[in-house]
């Protein structure tokens, strides 16, 4: 693929990039037109794509679908494609649909986008429905980022990305949790779909996303393992103001909160099996915090979680 061979700084510059031109913090609750039924100029509302015509050649990588949506009229549909460009020869894009503005520049094999959609509170998970049908070995990619402007730049506080390959004729959801890597609350939100895998090489034409009705997954609580066991499972509930922690098929132990100095808030016993342990958060101020479970052979088990 002609336009995409810098595809492993491309991608990086696509997702997890979001511009620092503007100071204005607003806010927003959803996902824009999260079911693509509403769409103006051959664009999603509240999306944007790399649909552009080039040297007379138009490429419409992403359109509206209106055969076998998963709710609704339409489904957005994401293809890589292939056209002969006078003068420069064959160019393949893959689809791309951003929250933010995408800046792509053919010629010399670059791409950038700015800004995205404010968003309100931390959210944990964003999930969604989609279909593939890749050419080849090819892999879709779904990726989220969020940002906060701290006065004088813009932080990239989480982000995330799946990639996700072989044939997928029918509906199925998607679910990605977000990692946090600064406990800030976002400002500004930009979620990008890919119908090709550029981390892994040239996309192949041919290969189609469809993606339909996303949603957010909001909480006071952002769970990352830090690898020393995934076990360890911790949810919000009662709005945020609980964690809920269970250690499937451990033999109990001692669970403990402690804040990022290392002080210990709160010790309890868990018990055996699937049973639950409640810990009550909701006077903790905002912060990063860390449960940890030390079972009875020793073994510890570590999560980390974003009180707002």
């Amino acid at each position: 693929m002609k336009i995409m061979q810098r595809s492993k700084y491309l991608i990086l510059i696509l997702i997890f990039c979001i511009s620092a031109s503007t100071e204005e913090v607003l806010r927003a609750q959803d996902i824009p037109n999260p079911g693509f039924e509403n769409w103006s100029g051959g664009e999603p509302d509240g999306w944007n794509t790399i649909n552009q015509t080039f040297l007379g050649t138009t490429f419409t990588p992403v359109t509206r679908e209106q055969s076998n949506p998963h709710g609704g009229s339409y489904s957005a549909k994401l293809e890589t494609i292939t056209h002969n460009i006078f003068i420069v020869g064959p160019v393949t894009m893959p689809g791309v649909l951003s929250l933010g503005e995408i800046t792509l520049d053919i010629l010399n094999q670059t791409g950038t986008v700015e800004g995205g959609v404010p968003v309100s509170g931390a959210p944990v998970v964003l999930r969604g429905w989609f279909r593939y049908l890749p050419s080849a070995n090819d892999s879709c990619i779904m990726g989220i980022g969020l940002s906060r402007w701290n006065g004088t730049s813009r932080d990239t506080l989480a982000y995330a990305y799946l990639t996700i390959g072989g044939q997928n004729p029918d509906w199925e959801e998607f679910s990605l949790p977000i990692e946090y890597l600064l406990p800030e609350q976002p400002d500004t939100m930009n979620i990008m779909f890919f119908s090709s895998n550029l981390l892994t090489g040239s996309p192949v034409t041919g290969s189609k996303l469809w993606v339909d009705d996303l949603w957010l997954e909001y909480g006071t609580v952002s769970v990352n393992d830090v690898g020393l066991n995934a076990a360890l499972r911790v949810y919000a509930v009662n709005g945020g103001e609980q964690l809920e922690i269970r250690c499937p098929g451990d033999n109990g132990g001692i669970l403990q909160l402690v804040n990022m100095n290392g002080v210990l808030l709160e010790q309890k016993q868990l018990p055996p099996g699937e049973t639950p342990v409640i810990i009550d958060i909701y006077g903790l101020k905002p912060a990063m915090y860390i449960v940890r479970h030390v079972n009875t052979s020793g073994l510890q088990h570590v999560v980390k979680f974003v009180k707002n």
